[in-house]
């Protein structure tokens, strides 16, 4: 279940106690684990039984969010798992600084009414057509949720897709069946626009987060980073292409919709024409906004083609040996924040481009729940859990053909986020995908990049993300309509995917995606 539809107050005590029994359930497994003699069994099965425990409360909603993210911080070292200490480190992460810092520069655009100008622009350029403006939601839902969180950008177009709808719905143009395709459509465009743009940048949804945590141990022992830069290149392609050929796909198979022209569309073409000039307020925040991701995109080093490398601005301003990861990211998001709360947004009232007021209101449990995530994946290296299933992993690689295990990877945990969450499922799969990449001596981006990627899938259910329940609650879609377009968009997603990571992403990275094939690796 997705954290944004968590009831904030609600504890279910029967829930914990099958959330429990779920633990004792996962302890009890572990003993079965082919663990290597370097391990620590009694600690890694207690590790284990605290993550079935807290996932569990996760997926059934079984206490607030927050109260469960801080679980682990309560309970592993209680039980001899980890110190606090080191715990604390999850809880600190760069990565949940990064997202801080996002967040309050989300909520700047918002304030100027930025967004609003962009998704107009967008739609309006496309023309008054049914499918059409289901295209132009989801390219400005994809778009705006490469630099935004999802569920922002999802709560952001929500009203401007309910009033296109009901404006359509008044004309009477369209029949009975089409207008409920076309309210389902625009509904379906901007919860799956926000969910597929987030793929494309590394600030865009919480799994990339979570995967350059997990990613950056390897960094720290000599492996090559994947730069923001890097991620952009390799996957805002791709997330462009799938929205483009999902809002095809639907809108054609899942909720056909009529080609003709609607002429309720001029009046959404009128208010993009009537927007007028920008406000100071919108040009400070787009300067401000366009000065952050170009500081995110230029700070790390840029491998070329040649084996020449491109140095960062980082790089000039770090001491003497050490790595350009000394700057993270997430500096640069406090920085581009506390600007924002300097910077006059030249209005009559006085008022900054953001304020505390309004970033006290960020979403404290998702970062409580990326800490939690980060914190509890730390522990299962040392405890040796993800050696282990690495060891259960090893035989399966070589022996079917690495395409056709690349797509069974994706669409398993397609299919998991589902029902779970997608900060869940990073969390659980992506440390025991590195380490078991390790233990089968291939490159662990072979396994862990398709797997961060298929985690932000998830289509069909209400329930599979956030930006899915915020517009099913919209009441412009039934259960049905989502599950129809979301298993469309589903198995579009998988089938793009495996040639964009093996012919695209992949090798740009540096990596021979043959390697599962067993011709080896690392």
């Amino acid at each position: 279940m997705p954290a944004a539809s968590i009831a904030p107050r609600e504890v279910h005590y029967g829930r914990l106690v099958f959330a429990a029994l779920v633990g004792v359930l996962c302890w009890w497994l572990g003993h079965g684990l082919p663990f290597r003699p370097d391990a620590q069994p009694l600690a890694a099965c207690r590790l284990l039984g605290v993550t079935g425990f807290v996932t569990a409360c996760w997926l059934l909603a079984a206490m607030p969010i927050a109260a469960v993210s801080l679980l682990p911080l309560a309970l592993l070292p209680l039980l001899g798992v980890v110190s606090t200490a080191e715990l604390t480190k999850g809880y600190g992460d760069p990565i949940l600084w990064l997202f801080g810092g996002g967040f309050v520069l989300a909520q700047a655009v918002e304030r100027c009414g930025l967004h609003r100008r962009l998704a107009l622009r967008i739609v309006g350029a496309l023309g008054p057509y049914p499918r059409r403006l289901v295209l132009g939601f989801f390219l400005a839902a994809t778009c705006v949720s490469m630099w935004i969180n999802n569920t922002a950008v999802a709560l952001l177009l929500l009203p401007i897709g309910t009033v296109l709808v009901q404006r359509t719905a008044a004309l009477g143009e369209l029949s009975p069946r089409a207008m409920a395709n076309f309210g389902a459509g625009i509904m379906c465009a901007i919860a799956y626009g926000a969910s597929i743009g987030g793929i494309g940048s590394p600030i865009g949804t919480a799994p990339n987060a979570i995967f350059f945590a997990a990613h950056e141990p390897l960094v720290a022992a000599g492996a090559r980073p994947v730069s923001f830069l890097l991620w952009v290149i390799a996957f805002a392609p791709f997330a462009v292409l799938l929205a483009i050929a999902s809002s095809v796909a639907m809108t054609r198979l899942a909720l056909p919709l009529p080609a003709a022209r609607l002429a309720q569309g001029d009046t959404l073409l009128a208010e993009a024409r009537a927007l007028g000039r920008w406000s100071q307020a919108e040009l400070r925040t787009a300067v401000l906004f366009g000065c952050a991701v170009l500081l995110w995109m230029t700070r790390g080093d840029l491998q070329l083609g040649s084996g020449d490398v491109l140095h960062g601005w980082a790089h000039w301003l770090v001491p003497a040996g050490q790595r350009d990861s000394f700057i993270a990211d997430g500096s640069v998001a406090v920085l581009v924040a506390i600007v924002a709360f300097l910077v006059p947004a030249g209005t009559p009232d006085g008022r900054r481009l953001a304020d505390w007021e309004t970033a006290r209101h960020m979403p404290f449990d998702l970062l409580l729940l990326l800490g939690g995530g980060i914190a509890m994946a730390s522990a299962f290296g040392p405890t040796g859990i993800s050696a282990a299933f690495g060891e259960l992993l090893r035989p399966l690689i070589g022996s079917v053909h690495p395409v056709v295990l690349l797509l069974v990877l994706v669409l398993g945990i397609t299919l998991l986020s589902e029902i779970a969450s997608n900060t869940a499922v990073a969390t659980l799969l992506l440390p025991i995908l590195r380490d078991g990449a390790i233990a089968a001596k291939i490159d662990p981006l072979v396994l862990m990049l398709p797997a961060v990627i298929a985690a932000s899938f998830g289509f069909m259910l209400p329930i599979a993300t956030p930006p899915n329940t915020i517009v099913f609650s919209s009441r412009q879609i039934t259960f049905g309509q989502m599950a129809r377009a979301g298993v469309c968009v589903d198995i579009l997603g998988a089938l793009l995917l495996v040639p964009v990571l093996w012919w695209w992403a992949l090798p740009l990275l540096g990596v021979d995606p043959a390697q599962l094939g067993g011709g080896g690796g690392k």
